[in-house]
Parts: C-alpha cells; structure tokens; sequence
C-alpha cells in the first residue's frame, strides 16, 4: 500500500498525529535521509518517491492542502530574539535532512531539524521578504541587522543579537540544473557548496546559537512522475503558466483547471498544486518554485549550537 513510502512508525504517525504533515515529514525523512539521495544516481528515484508520497498523501486525507495553507504565517525566523537567523533560498527538506546528520557528525555541534510552512503562497522570495523584511527582496532590505550574501563569499556580518544573514544560494544555481536534458551541475555539487557557504558563516558569525531555515523550497521534475494530465488539461496549463503561479484572472482554461484541483486560488493568485507539470518548446527548468506543494511549501528549521 505504502509502496515503500513509508514504513510502520511513520505510517503510525501518519494515523495517529494530530498534524498530518508531521507525518508527512517522517515519511519525507525516510527517503532523503540515505547521504546517496541527492547524487545523480539516485536523484530520479528520491524524487518520484517523493511525488509519490504527496499524490499518496493527498488520496488518504483530502484536506491535506487546506491543513499546510492554514498553518502559514508565524515562521520561527520572525521570532528570532537573539543569535543568527540564516536564511538561505530555496533550501529544502531534502537539503535539511543531510545538513543536519553531517554537520553534527563533523562538527562539535548540536544540531536538530524541524519543519515550519512557509511564510505565505505563493512559494516565492518576494512575497516572503515583503513579509519579514518589508522589502520586494532581500538584496533590498536595508538594516544594520541584515546582511545579503550574493555569491560565496561571506563578508563582516552584522554582528547584532539578532542578526539576519540572506544568501541567494542554493536558489541561484538551482535555477540553471538539470535544465533541458543536460545539466552543467549536478544537485550534489550545489548542495556541497552550500554547506560550505553555510559552515563559513557558523564561523564568520559571533554567535554560538543558529536557526537555520528559507523562504521556500523547490520541486524537481526529473523523472517520471504520477501526476498525469489530460490533452486538454496540458493545453491548459502550458497556455496560461509560464510559472508555478500567475496572477488570477478569467476564462475556461482556469474554471477547468481549479475544478480538477490542478491549480488553487489564494487571493490573488493561482498556484500549480502537487508536482503537475506540462510540456514546453526548447528547453524547459525541472526545479521550479512557486507552487503549493510539500517540497516548495515545508521549510527546514535547522537550529545549531556551537
């Protein structure tokens, strides 16, 4: 039944936890916990199992969906009192999972995970930074408490209590992987990158007390896929998504689509639900945000202690 998905304590906690997506999260554990899940080799799997959980999810508890949007707002970083809050862009579950087991094994730290939903749909930077910084993105949030890193390269941090730091990594080159049939890097190169973009600030930092966490995570379309969609619902999709999201406005193609719960209305905008996705011309992006799915919408919470 579980195709693997889930074994006998995390299908209990799917059953018995008050919060479903407590559960959600174990059975999330359960296949990107092996330190091998993000490598080439074995990206294509972790990923359908995850898609596969979620449709899975999805059928045993319909309000699934409903449950995430309605835990929104109120994330761990806005209440920050002291030490360094890391936010770093697009990191997801799957990031988080093999952050917490290496550097706790590598490192004289105490480590854990948790998962927070994100701020606010959709599933993108700048409606999340004009939430917690009152800025259309964080290289403009302008505090002496704040601190944008663009690239690798750590620079004197705030040195508040507390104190923001905002890189633009994994997301800026998450963008460009796997994009068309060839990727110029692999995920596991990024991610290994990140960690060290993550270690220098743990030490560039005065602190001895972290919360690490993002703004959003991503969903990977590599791969086959359980989402399927009819010739008339791809039509739909491709000819009014050039995103996992875009601005409401009128027309069948819309009607047909939110009827057959492939996209959801919140306020203003509609958003791609679960991981369906749709053919393009020329080369197409496989890791994509902006949607409303597990991936994109449960963040890391990291919380280090050196």
């Amino acid at each position: 039944m579980s195709s693997g998905l889930y074994g006998s304590e995390e299908f209990e906690k799917l059953l018995q936890e008050e919060n479903v997506l407590d559960g959600a999260f174990e059975c999330l554990r359960r296949i990107w916990t092996d330190t091998d899940a993000l490598g080439d080799r074995r990206l294509t799997e972790s990923e359908y199992q995850t898609r596969l959980l979620e449709r899975e999810l999805e059928k045993i508890y319909p309000p699934l969906y409903d449950d995430l949007r309605e835990q929104m707002g109120g994330h761990p970083i806005t209440e920050l009192d002291d030490g360094c809050g890391v936010i770093m862009d697009a990191l997801s579950l799957r990031e988080g999972f093999r952050l917490e087991q290496e550097l706790a094994d590598e490192h004289d730290w105490s480590v854990s995970l948790s998962w927070a939903p994100i701020e606010r749909l959709p599933s993108e930077t700048k409606f999340i930074c004009q939430e917690w910084f009152d800025a259309q993105g964080p290289s403009a949030v302008s505090r002496d408490d704040f601190r944008f890193i663009g690239d690798l390269d750590v620079p004197k941090l705030p040195g508040t209590s507390p104190e923001y730091v905002w890189t633009r990594h994994p997301d800026q080159r998450l963008e460009g992987a796997l994009k068309g049939n060839y990727s110029m890097e692999e995920v596991e190169d990024i991610y290994k990158d990140v960690k060290r973009l993550l270690e220098d600030i743990v030490h560039g930092s005065g602190h001895d007390e972290f919360l690490v966490t993002s703004d959003h995570g991503y969903v990977n379309h590599l791969g086959n896929s359980p989402y399927s969609l009819t010739d008339e619902q791809e039509e739909a999709l491709s000819s009014k998504f050039s995103s996992r999201f875009r601005e409401v406005a009128n027309g069948q193609a819309y009607q047909l689509l939110e009827q057959a719960k492939i996209i959801e209305r919140v306020r203003e905008h509609y958003m791609v639900r679960g991981h369906y996705r749709w053919t393009k011309r020329g080369a197409t992006k496989k890791i994509m945000h902006g949607g409303f799915s597990l991936p994109e919408c449960m963040t890391p919470v990291l919380r280090i202690t050196t």
